[in-house]
Protein backbone atom coordinates (compact mmCIF):
# COMPACT_ATOMS: atom_id res chain seq x y z
CA UNK A 1 0.00 0.00 0.00
CA UNK A 2 1.26 3.46 -0.90
CA UNK A 3 1.40 5.83 1.83
CA UNK A 4 0.44 9.42 1.55
CA UNK A 5 0.67 10.94 4.50
CA UNK A 6 -1.55 14.24 4.09
CA UNK A 7 -4.41 11.55 1.67
CA UNK A 8 -7.30 13.03 3.23
CA UNK A 9 -10.59 11.19 2.57
CA UNK A 10 -14.28 12.70 2.02
CA UNK A 11 -17.46 10.37 2.31
CA UNK A 12 -20.67 11.79 1.04
CA UNK A 13 -23.42 9.61 1.41
CA UNK A 14 -27.00 10.15 3.26
CA UNK A 15 -26.86 6.76 5.12
CA UNK A 16 -25.00 7.44 8.54
CA UNK A 17 -24.42 3.61 8.77
CA UNK A 18 -22.71 3.22 5.48
CA UNK A 19 -20.51 6.42 6.61
CA UNK A 20 -19.55 4.67 10.09
CA UNK A 21 -18.68 1.55 8.31
CA UNK A 22 -16.80 2.87 5.33
CA UNK A 23 -14.78 5.66 8.21
CA UNK A 24 -13.87 2.61 10.39
CA UNK A 25 -12.42 0.48 7.77
CA UNK A 26 -10.49 3.51 6.15
CA UNK A 27 -9.02 3.88 10.08
CA UNK A 28 -8.39 0.18 10.31
CA UNK A 29 -6.82 0.08 7.33
CA UNK A 30 -4.67 2.89 7.75
CA UNK A 31 -5.75 4.56 4.24
CA UNK A 32 -5.70 8.02 5.95
CA UNK A 33 -5.99 9.52 9.17
CA UNK A 34 -8.09 12.62 7.56
CA UNK A 35 -11.52 11.16 7.16
CA UNK A 36 -13.92 13.73 6.98
CA UNK A 37 -17.83 12.18 6.57
CA UNK A 38 -21.26 14.73 5.48
CA UNK A 39 -24.97 13.47 5.04
CA UNK A 40 -25.47 16.06 2.85
CA UNK A 41 -23.90 16.90 -0.84
CA UNK A 42 -24.42 20.30 -0.33
CA UNK A 43 -22.69 20.60 2.98
CA UNK A 44 -19.90 18.74 1.42
CA UNK A 45 -19.85 21.02 -1.47
CA UNK A 46 -19.81 24.07 0.91
CA UNK A 47 -16.54 22.16 2.79
CA UNK A 48 -14.88 22.18 -0.80
CA UNK A 49 -15.37 26.02 -1.56
CA UNK A 50 -14.24 26.90 1.94
CA UNK A 51 -10.42 25.26 0.34
CA UNK A 52 -10.32 27.42 -2.21
CA UNK A 53 -8.46 29.96 -0.20
CA UNK A 54 -5.61 27.60 1.34
CA UNK A 55 -2.45 27.77 0.18
CA UNK A 56 -1.91 24.14 -0.87
CA UNK A 57 -4.78 21.79 -1.15
CA UNK A 58 -3.94 18.20 0.20
CA UNK A 59 -4.85 15.07 -2.13
CA UNK A 60 -8.46 14.24 -1.13
CA UNK A 61 -9.88 11.19 -2.18
CA UNK A 62 -14.07 11.88 -2.67
CA UNK A 63 -16.27 8.45 -2.04
CA UNK A 64 -19.45 9.92 -3.45
CA UNK A 65 -22.97 8.17 -3.30
CA UNK A 66 -24.76 8.07 -6.43
CA UNK A 67 -28.16 7.77 -4.53
CA UNK A 68 -29.25 10.71 -2.29
CA UNK A 69 -31.93 12.65 -1.43
CA UNK A 70 -31.37 16.72 -2.24
CA UNK A 71 -28.94 16.60 -4.11
CA UNK A 72 -27.59 13.10 -5.71
CA UNK A 73 -24.21 12.07 -6.80
CA UNK A 74 -24.43 13.30 -10.61
CA UNK A 75 -25.71 16.72 -9.58
CA UNK A 76 -22.91 16.56 -7.25
CA UNK A 77 -20.84 15.84 -9.73
CA UNK A 78 -22.32 18.81 -12.21
CA UNK A 79 -21.80 21.48 -9.23
CA UNK A 80 -17.99 20.23 -8.66
CA UNK A 81 -17.18 20.75 -12.37
CA UNK A 82 -17.85 24.24 -11.80
CA UNK A 83 -15.07 24.45 -9.11
CA UNK A 84 -11.46 25.62 -9.76
CA UNK A 85 -9.02 23.55 -11.34
CA UNK A 86 -6.81 24.04 -8.27
CA UNK A 87 -9.53 21.57 -5.94
CA UNK A 88 -10.72 19.24 -9.10
CA UNK A 89 -6.64 18.84 -9.81
CA UNK A 90 -6.51 17.38 -6.52
CA UNK A 91 -9.58 15.71 -5.59
CA UNK A 92 -10.36 12.14 -6.91
CA UNK A 93 -13.85 11.16 -7.11
CA UNK A 94 -14.96 7.33 -7.16
CA UNK A 95 -18.32 6.48 -6.99
CA UNK A 96 -19.74 4.02 -4.32
CA UNK A 97 -22.99 2.27 -4.75
CA UNK A 98 -25.15 -0.68 -4.30
CA UNK A 99 -26.91 -0.16 -7.22
CA UNK A 100 -27.37 -2.16 -10.28
CA UNK A 101 -29.18 0.35 -12.14
CA UNK A 102 -27.28 0.05 -16.06
CA UNK A 103 -28.20 3.98 -16.40
CA UNK A 104 -26.20 4.62 -13.24
CA UNK A 105 -23.38 2.47 -14.14
CA UNK A 106 -23.00 4.19 -17.74
CA UNK A 107 -23.64 7.25 -16.23
CA UNK A 108 -20.86 7.38 -13.73
CA UNK A 109 -18.33 5.49 -16.12
CA UNK A 110 -19.48 8.10 -18.91
CA UNK A 111 -17.79 10.73 -16.12
CA UNK A 112 -14.91 11.98 -16.62
CA UNK A 113 -14.76 13.18 -13.06
CA UNK A 114 -15.25 10.10 -11.87
CA UNK A 115 -11.83 7.25 -11.90
CA UNK A 116 -14.12 4.65 -10.55
CA UNK A 117 -17.26 3.11 -9.50
CA UNK A 118 -17.19 0.55 -6.27
CA UNK A 119 -19.91 -1.37 -4.75
CA UNK A 120 -21.12 -0.56 -1.13
CA UNK A 121 -20.42 -2.07 1.28
CA UNK A 122 -16.84 -1.19 0.36
CA UNK A 123 -14.23 -3.68 0.63
CA UNK A 124 -11.00 -3.10 2.27
CA UNK A 125 -8.81 -4.85 -0.49
CA UNK A 126 -11.11 -2.48 -3.69
CA UNK A 127 -10.51 0.73 -1.73
CA UNK A 128 -6.39 0.16 -1.35
CA UNK A 129 -6.38 -1.07 -4.63
CA UNK A 130 -7.90 1.77 -5.82
CA UNK A 131 -6.08 4.56 -3.99
CA UNK A 132 -2.91 2.81 -4.99
CA UNK A 133 -4.16 3.20 -8.75
CA UNK A 134 -4.58 7.02 -8.16
CA UNK A 135 -1.50 7.73 -6.58
CA UNK A 136 0.62 4.91 -8.27
CA UNK A 137 3.14 7.43 -9.50
CA UNK A 138 3.59 8.94 -6.32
Amino acid sequence: MISIPDLRIILIDDNEIDLLLHERLITLQQISRTVLSFTSANKALEFLSSNISLHRIPPTIILLDIQMPEMDGFEFLSAFDAYPSKIKSQCYIVMVSSSLDYGDINRTNANPLVIKLLKKPLLARDLKETVGEIFKDF
